[in-house]
């Protein structure tokens, strides 16, 4: 497999030092199988009227180095098991565990890659050409298509890694059974759309699989948001709707990243999920293609990220919103060609954009606004940042993040990362809700001693106790559930009262100091306490439901900012109130609050008049 990668790449060298057309670089990359991509060629040259056929078996060949299928013991073992278990479930949901099987880790060093380039033949490719040219004639749909579009999203004749199979046979097969009845041939009118949501074709049974894999069963993920789009795509393919991936490498304002489905031609979603399931920032966005697109040359072993060596990525970020071009000027060593823009996900810097240097300046084109970025390049594998982080401002405006030593801030924080707008608004029910008090275990006779305030930012919610007299049996009472973390009620001393005896399931989680853990008001829409004996109670503080994201008291944390090198600490400290205070803070820089105890969720963020700006 390293052979055929090293081989690619010459190719791709080969393209950036020379004039030679597309299509002759991958005649040239073919090998011994260059006789069966001319012979496919000289088929359509031969006839007028197949000119757009011609133009379209240039398409598949020129694009074709890089695509390929893998065969090895171990893929068909799991595949065959697949086939097997899952034998009621439809094509395109068996197709997307099969391309499951090659996310697993190691797997594709093991196996055998088999690039198109150099194993497709003639026949294979102009059967494919004419049953699609044959089938695109009766969609209606498509005939509105540009050209490009058609050989971009409904031409290829892989969705995968799936070893090549003329898929007319299989598109027959759905139109005489499944759709037939959805599909109106003569209607010029059908949306596409439509027809892809006209019923549950192939609906899957499951979103989460057990499957066979290295002797072991395992439960997968099969329809994630990557399992939903490759199945959407096997849908798309069979109806000839033409559908594309579109793909945000690192999300900018959290972790993870995320990909799904579109309609050619605009960006309606077709499948369950928003398109980037954030309505804020996305950004980079890539389209996942069949034909190839530029990529960083790496000259003298110079170090390419994972992402920007995949030929069939397709920068679409303006399509989604404003965007502007940011130029970078290159204080670097001559012999680095390339530079990234990276965001913070998941606790590191992220590259999601690059550039080639160009009369010392990178020009990154189409970068979303309202994003932290940074500018790196690479040294071996090291990043190594070219200046400060900047904000891109919805305005087009660049600010560095240049740190101030010589304007120092104290800091009280009491969040290491934005909370939810979900969070929220579910937990301001809670405002309003009463604390009663009772003598008796079922409250025959309760007063009504307290009413909870407004809800906190940090979600927590406070009520004070009206009355001076002793209860044994106090209540918190709602017109609807609610869902507690921690409940702290105190006496007049200001001391915490804990519940009598060994606390049942239902309750302890409301006092074992965990923000995470939780405790459910009852049918009655109550939570009952039994504190053994007759207590007074000043006021009663609880935690809602939340993300355990606060500062919380007995975890360990730490403050950094950047200085345009490396993130540099300011001190460690741990939390013994609902917030850690910081001295001796740089003014306009960039800071990121850590906590050394526990979690993962951690952004950056600014501040400005002592306001904390989440980015």
């Amino acid at each position: 497999m390293k052979k055929q990668v090293l081989r690619m790449l010459s190719g791709l060298l080969l393209a950036g030092c020379t004039s030679v057309s597309p299509l002759e670089q991958a005649l040239r990359l073919s090998g011994n199988n260059r006789v069966h991509l001319e012979q496919v060629l000289r088929h359509y040259s031969r006839i007028p009227a197949d000119s757009l056929k011609y133009r379209a078996a240039c398409f598949l060949i020129e694009n074709m180095p890089g695509h390929g299928w893998y065969e090895g013991t171990e893929l068909d073992v799991y595949c065959r098991w697949v086939d097997s278990v899952y034998a009621a479930e439809s094509y395109p949901y068996r197709a997307a565990l099969h391309e499951l099987g090659l996310q697993w880790p190691d797997v594709c060093g093991k196996l055998t890659f088999h690039e198109d380039i150099g194993h497709l033949d003639s026949t294979f490719l102009i059967t494919h050409i004419d049953s699609t040219f044959s089938g695109a004639a009766r969609r209606p749909w498509l005939q509105s298509l540009t050209f490009g579009d058609f050989c971009e999203y409904v031409l290829p004749y892989r969705v995968g890694h799936e070893r090549p199979r003329l898929l007319y046979a299989l598109q027959d097969s759905f139109y005489r059974t499944n759709v037939k009845g959805a599909l109106e041939y003569d209607d010029s009118r059908y949306d596409p759309l439509l027809i892809f949501h006209s019923r549950p074709l192939f609906a899957p049974s499951s979103r989460v699989v057990s499957v066979f894999y290295r002797e072991h069963a395992l439960r997968a993920a099969a329809m994630s948001c990557q399992g939903i789009a490759y199945y959407c795509l096997w849908r798309s393919r069979l109806l000839m709707c033409p559908v594309a991936t579109d793909l945000i490498p690192a999300y900018p304002d959290r972790n993870d990243r995320h990909c799904w489905s579109v309609m050619a031609g605009d960006n309606r979603v077709i499948n369950s999920r928003e398109a980037a399931a954030n309505p804020d920032k996305c950004g980079k966005i890539y389209r996942h293609t069949f034909s190839r697109h530029p990529l960083p040359v790496s000259t003298a072993g110079e170090y390419v990220p994972p992402f920007f060596r995949n030929p069939f990525y397709e920068d679409i970020t303006r399509h989604y919103g404003p965007t502007s071009d940011v130029r970078i000027p290159c204080p670097v060593s001559p012999g680095l060609a390339n530079a990234y823009l990276c965001v913070f996900n998941d606790l590191a810097w992220e590259p999601v954009a690059w550039a080639r240097r160009e009369k010392g300046v990178f020009h990154f084109k189409d970068m979303e606004r309202g994003i932290v970025y940074l500018p790196v390049v690479y040294q071996g594998e090291r990043v190594v940042p070219l200046s400060c982080p900047f904000i891109l401002h919805p305005t087009g405006r660049i600010e560095s993040l240049s740190p101030d030593t010589n304007r120092l801030q104290t800091l009280r924080l009491d969040r290491k990362y934005p909370l939810s707008h979900t969070i929220q608004y579910k937990n301001q029910t809670f405002t309003g809700v009463t604390v009663e008090a009772s003598d008796h275990p079922r409250f025959r006779h309760a007063d009504k001693v307290g009413q909870f305030g407004t809800v906190s930012l940090r979600q927590w919610s406070s009520a004070q106790i009206s009355s001076s007299r002793a209860y044994r049996y106090w209540r918190i009472r709602s017109p609807q559930q609610f869902i507690l973390a921690e409940c702290l009620p105190y006496d007049t001393g200001g001391n915490r009262v804990l519940p009598w005896g060994n606390l049942s399931n239902s309750l302890r989680a409301a006092f074992d100091n965990n923000p995470l853990t939780y405790v459910y008001s009852d049918k009655s829409d109550t939570f009952m306490v039994d504190f053994g004996r007759p207590v007074v109670l000043s006021r009663v503080e609880c935690l809602l439901r939340n993300d355990g994201n606060a500062v919380w008291p007995g975890h360990w944390y730490e403050l950094l900012y950047h200085d345009g090198a490396e993130w540099c600490s300011l001190g460690v400290q741990k939390a013994v109130e609902r917030w850690v205070e910081f001295g001796g803070v740089p003014s306009g820089a960039l800071l990121w609050l850590r906590d050394l105890t526990e979690g993962r969720e951690e952004r950056i963020f600014t501040v400005t008049n002592h306001q904390v700006r989440f980015w």
